[in-house]
């Protein structure tokens, strides 16, 4: 930075454009921080945060980063024009729009745009700091965007494979062999508008244009739309780097940013704690993993949503306020869709996503799955090893530590808590070889565990926000900006759905083998229309290169990680003994499909949107993401495995007039009924009363009730005197409602169980 103030306090009179009237400004040292950090009138500096601190006795300048004049007197002088002619506001321009700036100009408004990065995050400000990051970070997938439109050409039959073939530029691995390192490619090509001549009838040309003008936003290269709350965000490093908050305004002490207009960061500084609101201001499209993560979901179409969902009620990302659903049931205390453990406890995005998956590592993944270095198991071991505190990759988990008392505990980034790291091998060790817990992950007297064959998301996701019935207009007779050029070409799109399921667990094989849950990918419709006005493509599924049908399906998770889960009841995958009620709810797990979400193309063809497979175990879907050689719908083998196993119906897994082990009560009644409710568990314990498998004992047996004076919970030998039945069955004694709420009630049987385990002694 220049230096050519005095030693005491400079007046400097800078005449404001467009105005007579001179502004005098206190500064104690010249150059941007005259204006940027002035002194006021008592010597005290104020004003603009420090964005980098020195390292290692290197100083960042305001100049060694953006660029610019720090000795010029006069504002115009001092900072960079954009040009000539040219439009100063740059953050909602197109890739080519970008390309055609002055780099300096462009340097100026974000240094971290990766068009100037390397000058001023890498090697150009007189330190060798990110230089090989910045290089590095062209290949990541948040960079070239290859998986989005590699997948979705291939299912329109525009490419023979779902490999990379385009991408948002031309970039390349040098060090690239084939069969190497899976789900990579060598290079990529940039991805044009497409020219779609009159008379088009295939699908694949009109895929590209909505690759081209609906979807090339999310990456790296453009700072997005930045119009609407919750989009908000940067470009390049900066987009991750320095935050943004949802409405895009600046809590900046720089006296000279305008407070009340967006789009400017919240504060001038960089830094490596990046909160989930902050990814959020991206994933909340494709898998919605931003959205799920915390807790809600995109609304369905209009006339497709039921009557008693409760809505964020705060417009996000371009929608109302009653678009995000936030609760699938508002007349019951139950959240259906609760948010992710690891966002409860207090954790982010980067506390799981290390420098290899945002970053990446110089290699071009064509599949995020793939390309993603953290597994369950790094932090939480497995049934026969506790964690071994490093990823698959090799590196340790720098956050993650190991007590003298052989816990795991990890620091969270953004707001330094330490949390317990449970592992599966204790839990497994301190359960009975009967309860749920030991058959679900322990490992049988045969050697059988599900977590050999099974990802742990499987059974621990809560839910998920299946989307079916997408529907895509082409409209060759409108123009719309390309996300590419700039330009407003030929071909407006416009788009809906019909249904979100958030409750249907259906099985797959993952890229790596292992049973995992999926989610629908583009059960696309796409409808084309010429500039004519003719009807060229009618409601038509997208065709694969060899004529299949084009609907996608990937192993996915979901982000939505509890400990106990609805996906954990076993009847979702076995059939129950001596019956076929749970028929409907196998078929949906395995593949089959229901005749719940059925649609008509233009011909009249009928398309189950929630199968993947016919009963003959034919793929009616193209997998397409992770290496679809690895990845795919259940085999006929595993099928006829999973059916011939047979299950109680866990409403009454034993007769109620047997006395059961505590833990049979705690896995099929307590946990499902009560604490997964999130009514009773320890977080929100109503009464006082937590019934989650860690303290539900001691909250029962033989303590007063909260509810009604002078009664006991639980009476050992005693069930009629014990108030944990009265509350159960309600024989007009109670006070307050029956437990659980009518709309869950318990069947008499269970109540049964109870009444047996209390009259044998209620023992643990």
């Amino acid at each position: 930075m220049g230096r050519i103030s005095a030693i005491l306090l400079l007046m400097i009179a800078t005449v404001l454009v467009g105005c007579d009237v001179e502004k005098i400004v206190y500064v104690e040292r010249s150059g941007c921080l005259a204006c940027h950090r002035p002194v006021d009138e008592t010597g005290v500096a104020h004003g603009i945060e420090e964005a980098h601190p020195p390292v290692e006795g290197h100083t960042f300048t305001c100049e060694g980063c953006h660029g610019g004049d720090p000795d010029a007197r006069k504002q115009w002088e001092a900072h960079v024009s954009p040009g000539v002619d040219a439009d100063p506001f740059i953050k909602n321009l197109t890739l080519g729009e970008l390309d055609d700036l002055d780099p300096a100009y462009l340097r100026f408004i974000n240094p971290g745009d990766l068009r100037v990065a390397q000058q001023s995050c890498g090697t150009g400000i007189g330190a060798n700091c990110h230089g090989s990051m910045v290089e590095t970070l062209k290949t990541n997938q948040m960079a070239t965007f290859s998986g989005e439109l590699g997948i979705a050409r291939y299912r329109a039959g525009i490419q023979s494979s779902p490999a990379g073939v385009k991408g948002v530029y031309d970039v390349r691995d040098d060090t690239f062999v084939l069969g190497e390192i899976p789900g990579t490619v060598g290079s990529l090509e940039k991805m044009e508008e497409p020219e779609v001549p009159a008379g088009t009838t295939e699908i694949g040309p009109y895929q590209d244009i909505y690759l081209t003008k609906a979807c090339m936003r999310c990456h790296l290269w453009t700072f997005g739309d930045n119009k609407f709350t919750g989009d908000f965000r940067s470009s390049g490093c900066s987009a991750c780097h320095v935050v943004y908050r949802d409405d895009g305004t600046s809590h900046s002490m720089d006296p000279v940013i305008e407070k009340s207009i967006p789009p400017h960061p919240e504060k001038h500084v960089i830094t490596s704690a990046i909160p989930s609101e902050q990814c959020l201001h991206c994933h909340y499209r494709g898998g919605r993993i931003g959205l799920s993560f915390q807790g809600y979901r995109e609304g369905a179409g209009p006339g497709y949503e039921g009557d008693k969902v409760g809505f964020l009620g705060i417009p996000m990302h371009g929608h109302d306020a009653n678009f995000y659903v936030d609760d699938e049931d508002v007349t019951n205390d139950i959240d259906e869709t609760p948010p992710d453990v690891h966002f409860e406890a207090g954790m982010d995005c980067i506390d799981c996503h290390f420098s290899h998956d945002v970053h990446g590592d110089g290699h071009i993944y064509t599949s995020t799955q793939v390309a993603v270095e953290v597994r369950c198991k790094d932090c939480h071991g497995t049934n026969h090893e506790v964690s071994t505190m490093i990823t698959r990759l090799g590196n340790r988990v720098e956050a993650l530590e190991k007590d003298e008392n052989g816990e795991f505990w990890l620091t969270t980034k953004v707001s330094g808590k330490r949390l317990k790291v449970p592992q599966v091998k204790h839990a497994i060790g301190k359960a009975s070889h009967s309860s749920h817990l030991f058959k679900s992950m322990g490992r049988d007297e045969n050697g059988f565990s599900h977590l050999d064959s099974m990802t742990c998301h499987s059974c621990h996701s809560a839910w998920m926000p299946s989307c079916y019935g997408c529907h895509v207009t082409a409209d060759m007779r409108e123009v719309q900006r390309s996300l590419i050029s700039g330009v407003s070409t030929p071909g407006r799109l416009a788009g809906s759905r019909q249904w979100v399921a958030t409750d249907d667990l259906i099985l797959m094989v993952d890229h790596q083998g292992k049973i995992s849950p999926s989610m629908p990918a583009e059960r696309m419709f796409f409808t084309a229309i010429d500039g004519a006005g003719n009807v060229v493509i009618d409601h038509q599924v997208r065709r694969g290169p060899n004529g299949e049908v084009g609907f996608g399906q990937r192993a996915f998770n979901p982000h939505t990680i509890r400990r106990w889960s609805p996906w954990m009841r076993c009847d979702r995958c076995h059939m129950i003994e001596g019956s076929d009620a749970n028929e409907e709810l196998f078929n949906l797990t395995v593949g089959f499909g229901t005749d719940r979400y059925i649609t008509e193309d233009g011909d009249g063809n009928e398309y189950r949107l929630d199968q993947l497979l016919t009963e003959d175990y034919e793929p009616t879907v193209l997998v397409g993401h992770n290496q679809p050689e690895e990845s795919h719908p259940l085999t006929q083998e595993i099928i006829e495995r999973m059916r011939a196993v047979k299950v109680p119906d866990l409403s009454c897994p034993v007769p109620g007039d047997v006395a059961v082990p505590y833990s049979v009560i705690q896995d099929t009644i307590f946990t499902p009924s009560c604490a997964l409710s999130q009514c009773h568990d320890s977080t929100a314990a109503k009464g006082n009363l937590d019934l989650t498998a860690e303290n539900s004992y001691l909250f029962l047996v033989g303590l007063p009730s909260n509810g009604r004076a002078g009664a006991t919970l639980v009476i050992p030998g005693n069930p009629d005197g014990s108030y944990l039945i009265e509350k159960l069955i309600d024989n007009g004694t109670i006070v307050g409602e029956r437990m659980p709420l009518e709309a869950s009630a318990l069947e008499e049987c269970q109540i049964d169980m109870i009444r047996g385990w209390i009259k044998a002694g209620a023992k643990y």
